[in-house]
């Protein structure tokens, strides 16, 4: 049973752990760096929030580099300076 107070249910396939690690996402055909904070990860994607820079566009193919080592993937969306990445 729930109340007006429960939240809704959660449709994502897989949970999303929060959390908060700076790393960075590399991209173009320059291999461009940007710093960011990954906001929850998970095998199959990231949330990130941009923070070196404000106004650009990340497209395409990225790397997210992480102390613990790198993740391969594309851009998923985009929405001001928060970035979803799928790996894979």
């Amino acid at each position: 049973m729930t109340t007006a107070e429960d939240p809704p249910p959660d449709p994502r396939r897989r949970p999303r752990p929060r959390v908060a690690m700076s790393g960075q996402i590399v991209h173009g055909i320059h291999g461009e760096v940007i710093n960011v904070v990954v906001r929850n990860l998970t095998e199959g994607g990231a949330k990130v929030r941009l923070t070196s820079t404000v106004g650009v566009t990340v497209r395409g193919r990225v790397v997210l580099r992480l102390a613990a080592g790198e993740h391969t993937g594309t851009v998923a969306w985009q929405a001001g300076d928060e970035v979803g990445l799928k790996f894979g």
